[in-house]
């Protein structure tokens, strides 16, 4: 008969917790496809660094099931408030307390079967369009075609079924000590303002934004300069953030409530009496909950925007600093062995070998001052290149050439940088070179190859004549004049991994020794260092692709997890105060209030539920992630960072609308009996 009466209670909770089914289905199918990438072979050998994906996943999913955890604690708690008179009625029938949790432990162990195994079927699916997102992302041909891998079944099963098993222990113990009148009468319960003094609240709430405030400006101290930053004082901010966040809702909460009732013509408006009761019957699981749920979104929308930048600045890096299939760097003049493997490996549509000078610093780099581009250049040095050499790297790149007179220069630089040099230039039109006065004619921010190749940051283009002038002081000696040997190469196809290992081989070393002092005794020690340097943008795209994969696919599944724990939270709660104030409701259809006023005041109240909670994180996460924007300034332009955040906003905010719609509905249906 209990296996009876379970199976037919297990039947029901799925009708009436079906937005909190749909969610377990839905994690377990992200956790099952995730865990198959990470024991997947093809994904694995697609790239070097697509071997740390996989451990990666596997220290993620824990994560996840501690939110799994608390979404399924909190979710099984009200399935036992919401059941208290039931299990109550069994007792006084004389059904033993043992035999209740066993009731309970049973139904719940068969929705979460049932979850599991539909969660598997969809993760399967769920798999092959993931595996075939990636085999794209790194152009590889890819056929759907249905696989189970019972290691990823096995691993899943494992983190799912460990904290469901500890929650449902944990709710038999409550259930066995739990008396009869409090499961009969919990339902009529109302929960008290643990702070009742007014001033109480209001400190609280004082020092809560003075927390939040804090860690906003060491968080803006910090990522002001990457050179500086400290990870002790960023998981402060992050500390005091939580904290700051917590108490925030905990004073606002009751504050909001009790200023609001003490003041007789706003109380008794309309239908506000009723509404702000139902608001203070639950003022102290409101108060953690939207806490919780603010928390959790902030790092998501924070989260969100970071793993975005991320890929914009690799995305953007790539083009900025990799213009040319192959690049190569060297102290020595002779680059024929480099050009020799090139021909051989690849097919070459263009290859060019020219020189880059240093010379003492012109004072451009002003123009970086008090930007988060300070201190991004090769100090006391300015690259140089002559206009014959930058006009073939434009033509090679598809660009327009540009024509220079003998008392005029360029700045090419990075596109980032462009706004600071185009306000340095019309402060300062002129500038010096090893004695030669110019005139800065303009400023190009073409992608040219600028994070340590062709100048850091920027370089000057002069006149061939004053660059050969140049180039003679150099061979005379001139030691404050330096030299590089560069050559480009574009390809028909991008290169490979094996190809750019094959061409660093090509790099000649020399062994210098070193002499350091370690207790007041001097040591010397030998260390080998590299006579140039390679890049190949074939190289860096395999790099960037799998750093994109990894963060992009991991930020999402925790974001979704995340996203979709809290908002199955307020919906579970929303509906379960459905059915607890449903005669409520009921008695103000007595008194001649009709259903359409009735959905009013329902969607009122979903509307403070749903907005308090996400509103905080939206004020929050944007000043945040503008700070934290600064060290991704290098690569990424200021409308882009605006376009990432409302990207994540917006994709949070429709996330968000399904789950409010959805309970309101559902909301609607239980209070009109539907």
């Amino acid at each position: 008969m209990l296996a009876k009466l379970s199976f037919r209670n297990a039947k029901r909770q799925a009708k009436d917790y079906t937005i909190y089914f749909i969610t377990i289905v839905l994690a377990v199918a992200l956790m099952f496809s995730f865990h198959s990438i990470a024991v997947s072979e093809d994904i694995e050998n697609l790239s070097q660094m697509m071997n740390y994906f996989s451990k990666t996943i596997l220290v993620i999913s824990m994560i996840i099931m501690v939110v799994m955890a608390w979404l399924i604690n909190y979710t099984m708690k009200f399935m036992l408030e919401k059941r208290s008179k039931e299990f109550g009625t069994y007792q006084i029938l004389g059904i033993e307390k043992k035999d209740i949790s066993n009731i309970f432990t049973l139904e719940n162990l068969i929705i979460g079967v049932f979850a599991f195994f539909v969660g598997i079927a969809g993760g399967t699916l769920l798999y092959q369009v993931f595996t075939s997102i990636i085999m794209k992302i790194f152009g590889q041909p890819y056929e759907i075609a249905i696989e189970f891998k019972i290691e990823a079944v096995g691993i899943t099963a494992m983190y799912f079924f460990g904290i469901f098993l500890l929650v449902l222990w944990n709710n038999r113990r409550k259930i066995k000590k739990t008396k009869v009148y409090d499961l009969l009468y919990a339902d009529k319960q109302n929960e008290n303002n643990k702070i009742k003094n007014p001033k109480g609240n209001l400190f609280l709430f004082v020092i809560s934004l003075v927390l939040l405030v804090c860690a906003y400006g060491i968080n803006a101290k910090e990522f002001q300069d990457p050179n500086t930053m400290s990870g002790r004082n960023i998981m402060l901010a992050v500390l005091l953030l939580i904290v700051g966040i917590y108490l925030f809702y905990f004073s606002l909460s009751s504050f909001i409530v009790k200023r609001y009732l003490e003041k007789p013509k706003r109380k008794y408006r309309k239908d506000n009496l009723f509404l702000y009761r139902n608001l203070t019957s639950k003022i102290n699981t409101m108060s953690l909950t939207m806490g919780t749920i603010a928390m959790l979104f902030t790092f998501i929308f924070i989260g969100g925007n970071v793993a975005l930048l991320l890929n914009q600045l690799l995305n953007n890096e790539i083009d900025m600093g990799y213009p040319f299939e192959v690049m190569v760097s060297s102290e020595e003049e002779d680059l024929s062995k480099y050009q020799t493997y090139i021909e051989e490996n690849s097919d070459v549509t263009d290859i060019y070998q020219y020189k880059l000078y240093q010379v003492p610093e012109t004072g451009v780099y002003h123009a970086l001052d008090g930007t988060s581009f300070e201190g991004r250049y090769e100090e006391g040095m300015d690259s140089v290149i002559g206009l014959s050499d930058y006009n073939r790297l434009r033509e090679i790149l598809g660009l327009e050439k540009v024509s220079l007179q003998s008392n005029e220069a360029i700045i090419q630089c990075m596109k980032t940088t462009e706004t600071y040099f185009e306000a340095y230039r019309k402060q300062n039109q002129r500038m010096e070179i090893r004695g030669e006065t110019l005139t800065i004619k303009e400023v190009k921010g073409d992608n040219f190859g600028q994070i340590y190749f062709n100048g850091y940051t920027y370089c000057l283009v002069v006149s061939d004549d004053l660059f050969n002038q140049i180039a003679e002081k150099n061979e005379q000696g001139d030691s404050e004049i330096g030299l590089q040997y560069k050559m480009i190469a574009q390809t028909k196809e991008t290169t490979s991994e094996d190809f750019y290992n094959g061409l660093f081989d090509l790099i000649p070393t020399r062994i210098v020794k070193k002499t350091v002092e370690v207790n007041g005794e001097r040591e010397e020690y030998e260390m080998e260092i590299y006579l140039g340097d390679v890049s190949t943008r074939g190289k860096r795209e395999s790099e960037t692709k799998s750093f994109f994969t990894i963060i992009s696919f991991l930020a999402f599944y925790i974001a979704l997890i995340c996203m979709m724990a809290a908002t199955t939270l307020l919906a579970i709660q929303q509906l379960s105060d459905s059915e607890k104030y449903k005669y409520r409701y009921q008695t103000l259809k007595k008194i001649g209030m009709d259903e359409l006023a009735t959905n009013q005041i329902i969607l009122k109240q979903l509307l403070i539920y749903f907005g308090l909670p996400i509103l905080l994180p939206l004020f929050l996460s944007i000043p945040i992630t503008l700070s934290v924007a600064n060290i991704f300034q290098i690569a990424v332009t200021l409308l882009e960072i605006w376009k990432i955040i409302g990207m994540t906003t917006g994709f949070v905010l429709l996330v968000y609308m399904i789950y409010f719609i959805a309970t309101d509905i559902q909301f609607e249906r239980n209070v009109n009996g539907e």
